[in-house]
Parts: C-alpha cells; sequence; structure tokens
C-alpha cells in the first residue's frame, strides 16, 4: 500500500473560475442595482422603500462604469470568501487532515471508529460514536474511494 497521502483541494482553474464568476457577477449586479431599485419601486408591494431609494442615490451620484468597479471589487471579496472556504482533505494510511480556512483538523487513524460520507459531508467518529467532524465537501466521491483506499474503515 503506497503510503503518499491523497490530497483533495480547489485546483486554481476552479479557483480563478470562481474569481472571474464572482467579479463579472458582483460588477454586473452593482451597475443594474439603480436600474433594479427602480423598477421595484413602481410595484406597491415592495417593502425596502428606503433602501431602494439609496440605490437609486447611488446610482445618480456615479456612474455605470464606476458601480461596475464597486461590485467588481466586492466580487473579488466574495470568491476570495468562498475559496478561503473551501475544504483541502488529506487522507494517508495513518492520518486524516481536513484544513477549511484557519482551522485545521488532524485524526489519527488510532482516534477513528469510521470516516464517511453522509449527507454530502465528511463525518468523522471515534470509538465511542463521538462526532469528531461533520464537515461539507464537494469531493465527496474521491474522498470517499481515497478512504477506502487507504483501508480507512468507511461505515
Amino acid at each position: 500500500m503506497n503510503d503518499e497521502p491523497i490530497v483533495f483541494e480547489m485546483n486554481r482553474t476552479d479557483q480563478l473560475a470562481v474569481f472571474i464568476a464572482t467579479v463579472i457577477g458582483g460588477g454586473a449586479f452593482v451597475a443594474f442595482l439603480p436600474d433594479l431599485a427602480g423598477w421595484l419601486l413602481e410595484l406597491p408591494w415592495v417593502p425596502w422603500e428606503e433602501p431602494l431609494n439609496l440605490a437609486l442615490t447611488i446610482g445618480q451620484k456615479l456612474s455605470p462604469w464606476a458601480l461596475a468597479i464597486i461590485g467588481g471589487l466586492l466580487g473579488l471579496g466574495g470568491g476570495f470568501l468562498i475559496v478561503h472556504d473551501e475544504p483541502t482533505v488529506s487522507v494517508s494510511a495513518d492520518e486524516l487532515i481536513v484544513q477549511r480556512g484557519d482551522k485545521r483538523y488532524r485524526f489519527a487513524r488510532s482516534q477513528v471508529r469510521t470516516a464517511m460520507i453522509s449527507n454530502k459531508r465528511l463525518l468523522v467518529r471515534d470509538h465511542d460514536d463521538v462526532e469528531l467532524l461533520y464537515i461539507k465537501l464537494a469531493q465527496r466521491r474521491e474522498v470517499a474511494g481515497a478512504l477506502r483506499e487507504k483501508g480507512w474503515a468507511v461505515g
């Protein structure tokens, strides 16, 4: 059995796609926000009159390009939060390491009774059936396969 850990993380292409989508989406949303606010204010049942008037005022004071740049910067910040919050999973024969943002969880094989995918999340339990970790994963099938490959008890 190969003792090299199998690592799952968001690759550079996916990170770039997230940043591009959030920058373009944020820029377009904020650029068209005054138009959307004007349309919503025409509807009698929309409850947010003051915030929508604020959006209209900002739209009158700034050009659509300035709004698009502000939205793009907000989208860039949102993209950073998305990429930073995506967990990285490392599976080896001796340990399971999950890092999400600034938090790092390390489990030795002797600590873990089962590690499995349940409800789109990685669930790690100890020998007393206490839940050690329950975290949402995008690469569920790949992590489950790596756990089986490295000989972990998969429930």
